[in-house]
């Protein structure tokens, strides 16, 4: 009968805590970046706002002092005054003329001494000059009230500019930072999937190991001789094994992040080396293995422990899926521009729907359990290595007919692996 532990708070989610940090860092990371980046346009726009509206104030300025300055000069009476002005005019003989319209405090300002000066009066502001012609002394006041409304026009338009602009560059910081964000969350997923993978796929082997271990560890006093030798084997075996599967994973590991390594290298050689070492496991299977040579040499530049893994994993895998009786034939062939390795099988073939999963890694047939093969990232270590040479690899395959993979790889040196070794 189960019962219920008492004193113990369930725990309410599955999900690790560094894998829901990870996520928030990232999202959080892109509301700061967002933020900051809309802060600094909104600033840059405000700047470029307040010396518009400076420049435009003190352009004007200058444009009414150079008016005020030409009127005062062809100022010969009163009674015309230019539109948006008025006048007084104090005469040699002391009369004083004032235009319609002026305010009261207009005439008083004849009095005042030469210059310019601000007036507010009647709730009304103006511009003015105080100065001398030949006529006698000039007062001219010029009405800001259009200067002053051109002047609220414009604050009004960079206003609506400024939150225009800010909103407009905060919608694309926004979708930038979402799309440079992106690529980081997909690394951290591909990261943490892959993680989960090489996990699950090291279980398998793990397991098998330590429960082969434990059963000839209680069972050795009452096993015979050839039995524990034969147990023995299958823990070398096994060991084995997983040592690959560990050597596949810091392979791929390293495809993109370590130092260049190149040599000359001769695929016709390493695809008969490969050929002698997998010919007791193949024949083991009822399985043939053979290599036809289409040319003498085939010579070129990489990582050799890269490329004869990459080799290694197409034959496994041919071997793999070939029926006892069968046969697997690596054939060298290719010219001066590229080396073709193709691995040509009499097994079961793949499946049309299977066609676009056999370079994922971990990924395994609808047949096939994870614990019966040896290589989980087996074709996906084989393509990423051929990518990291310049190369690729073809499949041609009829379901039930067999396969052919084929790895061509250029003889020059257009492209330049990365691989530690």
């Amino acid at each position: 009968m189960r019962t219920r532990q008492r004193g113990r708070r369930p725990n309410l989610t599955t999900r690790p805590a560094a894998v829901i940090g990870d996520e928030h860092l990232l999202r959080r990371a892109g509301r700061v970046a967002a933020l900051q980046s809309a802060l600094a346009l909104a600033l840059v726009l405000l700047v470029v706002g307040v010396v518009v509206f400076l420049v435009d104030t003190r352009v004007q300025s200058r444009q009414i002092d150079t008016q005020l300055r030409s009127i005062v000069a062809t100022t010969e009476d009163v009674d015309d005054p230019p539109p948006g002005t008025v006048l007084a005019l104090r005469r040699h003989d002391g009369t004083t003329e004032v235009s319609a319209g002026a305010p009261p405090r207009t005439a008083e300002l004849v009095g005042a001494p030469a210059g310019f000066l601000d007036v507010r009066d009647g709730g009304r502001d103006f511009r003015g000059l105080v100065d001398d012609n030949p006529d006698g002394r000039v007062v001219v006041l010029l009405d800001l009230e259009p200067f002053e409304a051109g002047r609220d026009r414009l604050l009004t338009a960079l206003a609506l500019a400024e939150i225009a602009g800010i909103a407009a560059s905060t919608l694309v910081v926004i979708l930038l930072t979402r799309r440079s964000i992106r690529p980081l969350a997909q690394a951290l997923s591909l990261q943490r999937r892959f993680v989960a993978d090489a996990s699950h796929e090291l279980r398998a082997p793990l397991t098998v190991l330590h429960t082969r271990a434990q059963l000839l560890a209680r069972r050795a006093d009452r096993l015979e001789p050839a039995e524990v030798s034969r147990q023995l084997d299958g823990l070398v075996d096994d060991a084995r094994a997983l040592s690959e599967l560990v050597e596949d994973l810091l392979l791929a590991a390293s495809l993109e992040s370590g130092p260049d390594a190149r040599e000359p290298i001769d695929l016709a050689e390493v695809c008969e080396q490969i050929r002698d070492s997998v010919s007791a496991y193949a024949q083991s299977l009822g399985v043939t293995v053979d290599v036809e040579r289409e040319t003498a040499t085939a010579v070129v530049s990489g990582s050799r422990p890269a490329l004869r893994r990459a080799v290694h994993g197409l034959v496994d895998n041919a071997v793999t899926h070939v029926r006892p009786g069968g046969r697997v034939t690596i054939r060298v062939g290719g010219g001066a521009e590229c080396v073709r390795i193709a691995v040509i099988d009499t097994g079961v073939g793949v499946a049309p729907e299977q066609m676009h999963r056999l370079f994922t890694r971990f990924a395994h047939g609808p047949d096939q359990s994870a614990g019966r093969r040896r290589y989980g990232i087996g074709l996906a270590l084989v393509r990423e290595i051929a990518e990291a040479h310049g190369g690729q690899v073809l499949v041609d395959s009829t379901e039930g007919r067999g396969a052919t993979f084929t790895l061509v790889l250029p003889t020059g040196s257009q492209e330049t692996p990365r691989i530690r070794t």
